[in-house]
């Protein structure tokens, strides 16, 4: 009964805690998805692979140069409905799976108005904007499936329940919440042992069974027969920047913007893990199949301050800058778990947890652009930009302000994650004074120490403009390599190794602006 050792139990739980988070999202993983920013707008900038700090000109590039509207000596409208798509291919069991996950985005809605000062010196004009681009997409669907029969779900969730009281975990008919709030075991335990999927052993109270599992004559504890594992998760969402902009031409020379940027921020998540009996007749509890689900949703609002400008020092060429404050997120979550098995020893059950609440703040960390871009009369531009920002200094806090509270993810962050430097190039060329040509790169480096999960997009697009003002541009953005995530289904235990999935994930999506200017 080397599970029922309370030392390695504390280990398992210790050392499984990252793996684990990977099934069942964590804060620290969770701060890194909402604080990352993969521009959309429109479709002219993600063509040009969003590699516009130092052209500007563009409502898409307000969320990265506020200095961008500056460029502007007409008035302009522009919505831009999007299609992204996220495919993963999954290893699992010795199975191989892929899943895709389509949503339907509004990527870029603005306007902005230009209005001259009739100087032809100084200050030529004044600009306004209000754009909303999003800046993340959280699409995503991962599942796998395969056979064995070393280890189970129900086994390991069992040996992490070692030193819980079962009377306690037992719903209480005046308040079958009352476990959830009033006892340090953890949810998916409470389920699992309400619904029959563990039980303590006879006369050793503390120590608990998984319903997979048999007892052998000298006391060891063994999965009988096959098992059918399944696994499935699925996230969508978004971050919207919606941005208030402010900007100003001096000389045709240099041009400043400031924004204050409201973030709209919205994510759900759920998992499910599930277990099959090939032949149920082997257990020694009837055990039929169980399913652990769990759902996540988080939502909020964010708020920063950036500044920036684009001079223009000789003919052709322009430099662009921009800095960002941290953005502060105020964030509220809601999560259930749910879990259904059946056994003959105590029939079929299916159980909801309450609904669980918690508000908390996320500071994101600051930002700043450098652009270079140079342009051939009009026929021809080129850009550079060059962004840097460092995820290690993000900070969980509680709604009071208190970082203590969430001190494990907050040491983790500082530890694991790092600065990044990421590079964007465009080119755009108008072969005929109506179309354009563009294409684009960016370069993501790892935000993450111990692996590389950096990212590298292509994108191309098209452009057409009439001499009324009506324009429209369509991009394509694909993502040139894999990013690979090994992780344990669930927690090694008693020497019994989890399986490992391995997932391989990349992403794609289309745009089409529609626009006028006047």
């Amino acid at each position: 009964m080397n599970r029922k050792l309370l030392i390695i139990t504390s280990a398992l739980l210790i050392s499984a805690m990252e793996s684990y988070a990977q099934l069942t999202p964590e804060y620290f993983s969770n701060a890194l998805l909402l604080s990352s920013q993969y521009y959309d707008g429109t479709a002219r900038s993600v063509g040009m692979g969003n590699a516009m700090t130092a052209l500007g000109g563009d409502l898409g590039a307000i969320s990265y140069n506020p200095a961008a509207s500056a460029i502007y000596r007409y008035s302009e409208i522009t919505i831009t409905p999007s299609v992204y798509t996220g495919v993963t291919g999954t290893g699992f069991l010795d199975n191989s799976i892929k899943s895709s996950k389509s949503r339907l985005s509004l990527s870029n809605i603005g306007w902005v108005g230009t209005f001259d000062t009739g100087r032809t010196r100084g200050l030529l004009n004044f600009n306004f904007a209000i754009t909303a681009n999003q800046t993340n997409n959280f699409a995503y669907r991962s599942s796998g499936l395969g056979l064995q029969n070393s280890s189970s779900y129900l086994g390991s969730l069992a040996a992490s329940m070692t030193g819980l009281n079962g009377d306690r975990l037992t719903f209480p008919e005046h308040n079958p919440d009352l476990p959830f709030y009033d006892y340090p075991g953890n949810w998916t335990g409470i389920l699992a042992w309400n619904a029959g999927l563990t039980d303590s052993l006879s006369g050793v109270p503390g120590y608990f069974i998984g319903a997979t599992e048999n007892i052998s004559r000298d006391g060891k504890f063994y999965i009988p027969g096959t098992l059918v594992q399944e696994y499935y998760k699925e996230r969508t969402g978004y971050v919207e920047d919606i941005v208030i902009n402010a900007s100003g031409n001096v000389s045709n020379i240099f041009f400043f913007g400031v924004n204050l940027t409201l973030q709209s921020i919205w994510m759900n998540e759920y998992t499910a893990v599930s277990e099959t009996a090939a032949d149920p007749t082997l257990f020694e509890t009837g055990f039929t199949d169980f399913t652990r689900e769990y759902r996540m949703t988080t939502s909020g609002l964010g708020v920063n301050l950036e500044a920036g400008f684009i001079v223009r020092p000789a003919v052709g060429l322009t430099i662009g800058g921009s800095i960002s404050t941290p953005t502060w997120m105020f964030l509220n979550e809601t999560w259930m778990e749910s879990m259904g098995g059946n056994t003959a020893q105590y029939g079929r059950a299916y159980i909801d947890s309450p609904l669980g609440q918690n508000s908390y703040r996320l500071t994101s960390p600051f930002r700043w652009n450098l652009g270079i871009g140079y342009t051939f009369g009009g026929y021809l531009a080129l850009s550079v930009d060059f962004e840097r920002t460092d995820y290690s200094s993000m900070v969980l806090a509680d709604n009071n302000g208190n970082s203590r509270a969430f001190s494990y993810d907050n040491e983790y962050i500082s530890t694991y994650y790092q600065a990044v430097n990421n590079v964007r190039a465009g080119i755009e060329a108008w072969p005929l004074p109506q179309l354009a040509l563009r294409l684009g790169y960016n370069y993501y480096s790892s935000p993450h120490v111990n692996f590389d999960d950096s990212r590298h997009y292509a994108s191309a697009g098209i452009g057409f403009r009439s001499a009324s003002g009506f324009f429209i541009d369509a991009a394509y953005q694909q993502q040139c390599n894999k990013n690979r995530l090994d992780f344990h289904l669930y927690n090694d235990y008693d020497g019994n190794q989890a399986p490992v999935v391995s997932e391989t994930a990349w992403n794609w999506k289309i745009l089409l602006t529609l626009g006028w200017r006047f």
